[in-house]
């Protein structure tokens, strides 16, 4: 029975491991391999050892412009859309909320809506000449915070990755609600009710009831959103376009701009470089939660 158990077991698994290993695993091990080799996908591809990576560190200063980037992106955009949609959450899963399936629905829309859609609506409200948040900002006589000179938010400046993180945040912050409303509906009431008894008013029982709670959902939208956020590419793709810029380029982006260009080895080996940061990233945040866990305990 056991024996017959495990083969069902593995029978069932075995197309979903199939894919796994036909487009993730081996794919991954080609790109490793492919880096170690120079190939511009038609001539016979030579063998350079650790050079690409080399290169990749001395010789390209646009991958330290896309790997600073990528950084400042991933660490401002991961912990305020985790935070604000912890906050959404705990207002739109209150009694006296009014509407929340409507609201609920807003916020989680531009997580569904087609990332070209999304790009030229931003492209069009982020245009520093006809667009809708500098002529608002113009309107509301909102340029003297800026100096005057209202900011080039498409531009190749500061403001073009402030921009960037913005619209990003606006992009995941309905998908996290509504994962934390699903969290935040299985806190059993009685513990904010025993909470109340104990005389704990509506912020302390938020921060000792509810957010410990829901720590399993914080620590999983803190890895995948910092996944995603390390490996973003469509987003910038579509509003920012193909221009090789310092302050709005991607480690992605540059990979897929290297690869078009027939640098086919060396994008790979961005892509290595990318894999290691996200593997080093998500072993340090599983470290840091694991050990805030037994302190916490």
């Amino acid at each position: 029975m056991n024996g017959r158990s495990s083969r069902s077991g593995w029978a069932f698994v075995a197309f979903p491991l199939a894919v796994v290993f036909l487009f993730t695993a081996l794919p991954t091990v080609a790109g490793v391999g492919l880096s170690l080799f120079m190939w511009n996908g038609s001539d016979a591809p030579s063998f350079i050892g650790l050079g690409n990576f080399q290169a990749a560190m001395t010789k390209d200063p646009q991958f330290w412009y896309a790997l600073r980037n990528t950084l400042i992106f991933a660490a401002v955009t991961v912990p305020i859309t985790t935070v604000l949609a912890f906050l959404f959450a705990v207002i739109l899963n209150a009694r006296w909320f009014v509407g929340r399936t409507v609201v609920r629905t807003m916020f989680f829309l531009p997580a569904v809506v087609s990332i070209i859609a999304v790009g030229y609506v931003w492209r069009w409200v982020l245009d520093p000449k006809a667009g809708l948040l500098n002529a608002t900002l113009e309107w509301a006589h909102l340029d003297a915070l800026f100096g005057g000179d209202l900011p080039a938010w498409l531009g190749d400046n500061p403001w073009g990755l402030g921009a960037m993180i913005a619209v990003q945040i606006w992009r995941n912050l309905g998908f996290c609600v509504v994962l934390y409303l699903a969290a935040l509906s299985q806190v059993p009431r009685s513990l904010h009710e025993a909470a109340s008894v104990d005389g704990a008013g509506p912020w302390q029982s938020i921060w000792c009831v509810t957010w410990p709670a829901v720590r399993p959902m914080t620590a999983f939208l803190i890895i995948t959103g910092s996944i995603w956020a390390l490996q973003v590419f469509d987003l910038v793709w579509g509003i920012w376009g193909e221009a090789e810029m310092r302050w709005t380029d991607v480690l992605n982006a540059h990979l897929y701009r290297e690869f078009t260009h027939l640098r086919i080895s060396y994008s790979a080996t961005i892509g290595v470089y990318m894999l290691l940061l996200t593997a080093i990233v998500t072993f340090a945040q599983l470290r840091w939660m694991r050990r805030s866990e037994e302190a916490y305990r």
